[in-house]
């Protein structure tokens, strides 16, 4: 058997490879279906309580999986913060691990190429924000990468925490409420607010100017807060969507192409989901840096 193979010449190979895809193909088509099952990909982003608290006014204090995601991001940090305090900190070894030039590299990311590169002055100062924000939306990112028992009835499933409009809001406020801060501390409210307009222009333009960056300073809080809720919803939209589709056909060769499909979409989103903790970060270093420097 194995001298007939060797003997075979290379385009009889590929089709004989050929014939087995299309004869796979042709069996999944034909194979009878299973149970037919229905799936709603929008119940997915419904934040349905899970441990029910009373509300205090209008504020509804209910733990959601959205909380229970930024619960885990927290712990995940605190023991990797432990980790490296214990052992690799007072760590006497001359060659370093793996993990700590993979913490390294990260230091190196976002305290030379983020807040260094584009903050001209108080980089040091608000490092720890900048950073800060880089790693805990970078692990959020990725835990909703991962299946965990949060679908519908205990079942395994992806959910986008920074892909709720409330996260994304709540971590585009802080930084709209530090860029504010940072400029008012260092140079007093009022020179703060009056380095809104040049000095040089008009008085009817000198408002003009005024009321535009007034505008602009909120539509600031609209980018930071869409840009990272949009784009982690519609990646995992996505792969909802086709596994929707899976179900729907009712079929072993078109959930075969679907599955397809959806391991492409998701090493895509495995990009997104650090390009935007990227963006984030380097997005919040210039606003802080921009309210710091002089000319501002």
């Amino acid at each position: 058997m194995k001298e007939w193979w060797k003997n075979l010449s290379k385009r009889a190979k590929l089709f004989i490879y050929l014939g087995v895809f299309v004869a796979i193909c042709v069996g999944a088509f034909l194979i009878p279906h299973g149970k037919k099952e229905t799936f709603d990909a929008a119940n997915e982003f419904i934040l349905s309580p899970i441990i029910k608290i009373p509300k205090i006014g209008p504020v509804d204090l209910s733990i959601s999986k959205a909380v229970l995601y930024l619960w885990a991001a927290v712990i995940i940090i605190c023991i990797v913060s432990l980790y490296i305090n214990r052992r690799l900190i007072h760590s006497k070894k001359a060659k370093p691990s793996r993990f700590q030039v993979t913490l390294e590299g990260l230091y190196d990311l976002t305290h030379n190429q983020i807040a260094n590169s584009v903050m001209k002055v108080g980089a040091d100062v608000w490092f720890p924000y900048i950073a800060g924000s880089f790693t805990f939306i970078l692990i959020l990112n990725f835990l909703g990468l991962i299946p965990l028992p949060v679908g519908e009835g205990g079942q395994l499933a992806f959910y986008a925490p920074t892909g709720n409009l409330y996260v994304a809001v709540a971590f585009g406020l802080s930084t709209f409420v530090l860029t504010h801060y940072a400029g008012i501390r260092a140079k007093g409210g009022i020179k703060y607010v009056k380095g809104w307009a040049v000095k040089e222009a008009p008085p009817v333009m000198k408002q003009f100017i005024f009321a535009t960056h007034v505008l602009s300073e909120f539509f600031r809080l609209i980018s930071l807060s869409v840009r990272l809720f949009a784009n982690l919803l519609a990646g995992h939209m996505l792969l909802a969507v086709l596994f929707a589709m899976a179900l729907l056909f009712q079929s072993y060769f078109f959930a075969g192409v679907f599955s397809v499909g959806s391991a492409v979409i998701y090493l895509f989103e495995v990009f997104v989901a650090a390009i935007q903790a990227f963006i984030f970060a380097i997005l919040s270093a210039a606003y802080i840096g921009g309210a710091l420097e002089e000319g501002h």
